[in-house]
């Protein structure tokens, strides 16, 4: 508790000019606080959000995103993808922003964050390290939790030097909290269902290109069946070492159900379901009935009811109904999706 009070004391004295408006959110149910700010590296900065606070902790290449509590030093807090740890969300280093030999801009060859990093805090901060087999966070718990969406609006960089790594010098920002303020409606982000909203990361499928006024994000497999209630995925679906990111999808139009696979390495988005019948046997209507998905990783065992099973240089999908039925779903080498059906 002291180290709390400490940090908000240190408000008053970092040399910095900041602006907070009294709502950025605009949410039935949520209270918020906009904050707008320019802070110089290495200092720490600290803004007071009500009885909890805002910080900015730096380390060698930037700052990490953090919030502190009266009651409890750090509070959790959660970005997706989790890995890898460098390029998680929270961290924002100054070698996001340059190129693999630190000589010009990044224009896609480093694979990182860019300008929009979202992060949940509190509550509603999923902790897979304590419960990897369920991460989709309860808004309905007790405590303290919210939402967070921080916007890179200006920096500058330690200059280009080559086999070193950049840093911010300066960082100008804005930063939008949300967090449980009252009311029964609970609903933040209107681009995704509250189990999955932050925990599988809107920008990151928007990066991949996906359209969230076409489609809306689905929490419908943290509800399934005890052990695999996972609002979303990290499997390695190119086979290129990187845990892409795959998530359940609906259509707005129609509520027609399919997956979103965003591979992670190139940012390129895959959909599935929404071509008509998947292999030989699966139709997309399963993805609403399934109560269980897990990655699927090595050799698939001979089916009776298909030929000879797929070999996979990359991860895969079981998709399955308890007592029912499962089918495999994958992506050939030209990233196709297709499935191999288990059997009922």
């Amino acid at each position: 508790m002291k180290r709390f009070w400490i940090a908000v004391v240190l408000l008053t004295l970092l040399p910095f000019r900041s602006e907070a408006t009294s709502s950025c959110g605009g949410e039935p149910g949520w209270a918020s606080l906009e904050i707008a700010d320019t802070v110089t590296h290495p200092n720490p900065a600290v803004y007071e959000v009500g009885a909890r606070a805002f910080t900015l902790d730096p380390f060698e290449f930037g700052w990490r995103i953090g919030m502190l509590d009266q009651d409890v030093l750090g509070l959790a807090m959660f970005a997706a993808p989790l890995r890898p740890v460098e390029t998680n969300p929270l961290n924002l280093a100054g070698w996001h922003f340059r190129n693999s030999d630190n000589s010009g801009p990044n224009m896609g060859d480093v694979n990182a964050p860019q300008h929009e990093r979202r992060f949940a805090f509190g509550t509603m901060a999923p902790d897979p390290l304590r419960n990897p087999d369920l991460v989709a966070p309860s808004v309905q718990a007790e405590g303290f939790g919210g939402l967070g969406v921080l916007k890179i609006t200006d920096f500058t960089l330690t200059p280009p030097q080559q086999g070193q790594r950049a840093a911010f010098t300066s960082l100008s920002f804005s930063v939008c909290l949300l967090w449980h303020g009252g009311g029964d409606r609970l609903d933040p982000i209107i681009d995704a269902d509250p189990g999955v909203a932050f925990a599988a990361v809107v920008a990151t499928l928007r990066g991949c290109g996906l359209d969230t006024s076409v489609f809306k994000l689905s929490d419908r497999m943290s509800k399934g069946r005890e052990g695999a209630q996972r609002p979303f995925l990290e499997p390695d679906m190119d086979g290129d070492g990187i845990p892409d990111l795959v998530v359940p999808v609906i259509r707005r139009e129609d509520a027609a159900p399919g997956l979103a696979i965003c591979l992670i390495g190139t940012e390129t988005l895959v959909m599935a379901g929404y071509e008509g019948r998947i292999g030989r046997h699966l139709d997309p209507a399963y993805f609403n009935s399934a109560d269980v998905w897990l990655v699927q990783s090595g050799q698939i065992d001979q089916s009776a009811e298909e030929g000879p099973p797929p070999r996979l240089s990359a991860d895969a999908i079981l998709l399955g109904k308890e007592d029912s039925s499962s089918v495999i779903l994958y992506l050939t080498p030209d990233l196709a999706v297709s499935s191999y059906w288990q059997g009922d």
